[in-house]
């Protein structure tokens, strides 16, 4: 049982993403009671949601690149974006939380318009003015990178067993420091892959990078200490200091995209890549041997990133417990910014249990700004959200983040058959827990200050669950 994934789980890899495309072709929907056309309104409405992703080369199964493309899945199409499984955005858009950029989320008029097309019989229109399909600057969604690399050495993934942790240096070795912008990933296993988190090490250090460590200790984005740390607390430490990775990450769903103007991650020169993989067997025995594409900003940006993870390192010591049969188990923690941060996106992971999180900031003042509301969690659509106007976060203000999970039959991303009592831990059928604010202090000291408080932070919560404390807890009944 333990290394069958859940049948939602397995749908997503084979139902994949509608990306929006703000640059490209504008939708045109139709306004007046004329039976639409693919020519028309449905060619636009596809190219600029669908394409990117449904093309030779990405993620998706099939193409959506031609009429007779879209008319072959007309009907699936209705069907599944009527339920808002695509486009995939699990952002709530509610009173009280900020407006996210790059919005995946088809208008009811636009979902309207779909399902009369295809009840019409879904009528070319006059083809002779339908827009061209889009066309694209490579096969990496972002366009042509800076640099690609390839995993040096092929992965062996066993059909059976326990998850593998696999510590990948990429050899880079520049002369000058650069700054990394966005950087993407393309999976060859991409089913066996829980996630990948990129890092950035000296190059004369990377080979004591081990495979099992639960982080690598290395420059974690210019925040890290150096040096390999093992396993433990230690290794949880450090990745505080990245939170997701030092310089980027990949997990199932997530969009590419680039950071917000102005801001990159410093690539330090005489540094290599390391990559950490998590690979989950699945059944079949599958290679693992993908590559990146990095992207290097022209200018030295003004600021970087860096990560206010809440519950820090993926709630290992929140004491996550789940009973089996418990369908609200409730995660809570708060943090208190020592110093003043400009907020620009927020992420969140967990595995499969998870139903719902929130993340929340009380200002000094009292007042509150909604970050993040995700009220249908869903591993296999792991996104970053970058907020549509970034804002300024006071110092003493509290971050608070709510995680629910569900234990039961119920739950229709329930990996376990029995259902059964489920722990904090790596593997994929264990659990974890965090929200993360992608943030940017005022000036580096202040960027110490933060770092060494989410240390403090996170220490403290170790005590606790040390002395036997740290757990979540039960709503009153």
């Amino acid at each position: 049982m333990k290394n069958r994934l859940p049948i939602a789980f397995s749908l997503l890899t084979a139902l994949v993403a509608f990306r929006a495309q703000p640059d490209a072709v504008a939708v045109s929907v139709a306004t007046n009671t004329a039976t639409p056309t693919f020519a028309a309104d449905i060619a636009p409405l596809i190219y600029k949601n669908c394409s990117v992703c449904h093309r030779p080369g990405q993620s998706a199964p099939f193409s959506l690149l031609s009429y007779d493309d879209v008319k072959k899945r007309g009907e699936f199409i209705v069907k599944v974006t009527a339920r808002r499984y695509m486009p995939p955005w699990h952002a709530l858009n509610t009173a009280g939380f900020e407006e996210f950029r790059d919005t995946r989320k088809l208008s009811d008029q636009e979902l309207s318009m779909l399902k009369t097309w295809v009840d019409a019989g879904m009528p070319a229109g006059d083809m002779a003015k339908a827009p061209a399909p889009p066309t694209f600057t490579s096969g990496w969604s972002l366009g042509a990178p800076d640099l690609v690399l390839t995993l040096p050495n092929t992965i062996n993934i066993p059909a059976e067993g326990p998850d593998l942790y696999r510590n990948v240096v990429l050899p880079i070795d520049q002369a000058d420091a650069r700054w990394i912008t966005a950087i993407d990933f393309a999976p060859t296993a991409r089913r066996e892959v829980h996630h990948a988190l990129f890092f950035t090490g000296a190059a004369n250090m990377s080979s004591q990078v081990g495979d099992n460590d639960l982080l690598p200790g290395l420059n974690l984005g210019g925040g890290g200490r150096g040096g390999r740390r093992g396993g433990g607390s230690a290794a949880a430490a450090t990745a505080l200091d990245a939170a997701w990775g030092g310089v980027g990450g990949w997990v199932p769903g997530i969009t590419p995209k680039f950071f917000p103007e102005g801001i990159a991650q410093p690539f330090p020169a005489h540094s290599n890549l390391v990559v950490q993989l998590h690979l989950h067997p699945s059944g079949k025995p599958q290679q693992e041997r993908g590559q990146l594409a990095i992207y290097f900003a022209k200018t030295p940006p003004a600021r970087s990133l860096t990560a206010v993870q809440v519950p820090p390192m993926f709630g290992y010591a929140a004491g996550i417990d789940i009973p089996a049969g418990e369908s609200n188990y409730k995660v809570h923690d708060s943090y208190v910014l020592p110093v003043d941060v400009d907020a620009f996106g927020v992420r969140g992971h967990a595995h499969y249990l998870a139903r719902e999180m929130k993340m929340v900031a009380t200002l000094p003042d009292g007042t509150t700004r909604g970050l993040l509301w995700i009220n249908d969690w869903d591993f296999g659509w792991q996104d970053s959200y970058y907020y549509k106007t970034p804002f300024h976060l006071p110092k003493g203000t509290r971050i608070e983040t709510d995680i629910v999970y569900d234990n039961t039959p119920a739950n229709p991303r329930q990996p376990n058959s029995p259902v059964k009592r489920v722990k904090w831990g790596r593997e994929s059928f264990d659990e974890m827990g965090s929200m993360t604010l992608m943030a940017s202090t005022m000036t580096p000291t202040d960027g110490d200050t933060l770092r060494t408080s989410m240390n403090q932070h996170f220490r403290q919560q170790l005590l606790v669950m040390m002395m036997g404390r740290g757990r979540g807890s039960r709503p009153p009944q």
